[in-house]
């Protein structure tokens, strides 16, 4: 009876496993081929999208911007500015033909006319880290003081701050629809706020296994995904903090993560990661039904 007992419960276990890991079945989509010019990305930082969904654009570490094809991953052109770009290691998409570049090395924020290749450089009080552009506004994460700061476009004055209340800083934030989510890597916390207002309404309590959370997206069920950079994989929380899976795993083959270091959805809800260990951007794909091979 006991042995039948330990069958029946083995057996419902890994019933449960099989069908709690097909509900975030990830599965390899594309890597990012090299630029036509045989660059190869060294050190792949960030990445964001066009406002049409239609393009992807990546930071390199080195000084190098790469932009891409969403459906192939086919590179397009390329903004290489040697000697100009110092550390790039974020950008945001103004318009049709502005970027604002993050630039580490001088400790500012370049706007850049793609088209007459003009350069504004706007010195920042603050280090300027992660940057995000909506509505006019930039969305800067400071490395000094780890807060986020609402800044206007033209002015480059401080319009509200999104305040950490902790003695670590936020590492990454996104926004979706009207809210900000921010990432703090030590106490291993989300917190949510009011785009428009400021203010805290959420704090998620993530699981303390987390080796070294540096990045966060969230999905479109409201599901958060962290990029853990130790371990090599990405875990997934529902809105409250439970963990409800962990997908990939640490390697250098296709489809595995060497040293990840920022995530992002884009439009479709495929999955984009930056991995710093094996100098590369790969793309996963949820299976459902509809492209269940």
């Amino acid at each position: 009876m006991k042995k039948f007992l330990n069958i029946l419960i083995c057996s419902l276990l890994i019933g449960t496993s099989h069908a709690f890991a097909s509900t975030f079945n990830y599965i390899w989509y594309m890597s990012l081929k090299k630029d036509r010019r045989k660059t190869f990305m060294r050190q792949p930082l960030f990445i964001t999208f066009s406002a049409n969904g239609n393009r992807a654009y990546i930071v390199d570490g080195t000084g190098k911007l790469f932009s891409y094809t969403m459906e192939r991953g086919i590179p397009k052109a390329a903004f290489f500015a040697k000697g100009i770009l110092n550390k790039p290691i974020a950008m945001a998409k103004i318009s049709a033909v502005k970027i604002a570049v993050v630039n580490r090395g001088s400790n500012e924020i370049d706007i850049i006319d793609l088209k007459t290749r003009k350069i504004e450089r706007i010195k920042m009080q603050i280090i300027p880290d992660k940057i995000f552009y909506k509505d006019g506004y930039f969305f800067v994460l400071d490395r000094l003081t780890g807060n986020i700061y609402k800044i206007k476009n033209g002015t480059f004055q401080v319009e509200k701050t999104f305040n950490h209340g902790q003695k670590e800083g936020f590492i990454d934030f996104k926004i979706r629809k009207n809210k900000l989510i921010a990432l703090l890597p030590i106490s291993k916390e989300i917190k949510i706020f009011d785009l428009q207002t400021g203010k805290s309404q959420k704090t998620v309590k993530l699981d303390k296994k987390l080796l070294l959370p540096v990045s966060l997206d969230v999905d479109k069920k409201g599901n958060i995904f962290i990029c853990d950079k130790d371990a090599g994989n990405i875990k997934i929380y529902n809105s409250e903090g439970a963990l409800l899976d962990i997908i990939l795993q640490k390697g250098e083959k296709r489809g595995e993560l060497y040293y990840p270091v920022y995530i992002s959805f884009d439009k479709e809800g495929k999955l984009w990661i930056a991995e710093e260990g094996n100098g590369r951007v790969e793309v996963f794909d949820k299976q459902n039904a509809e492209n269940k091979k």
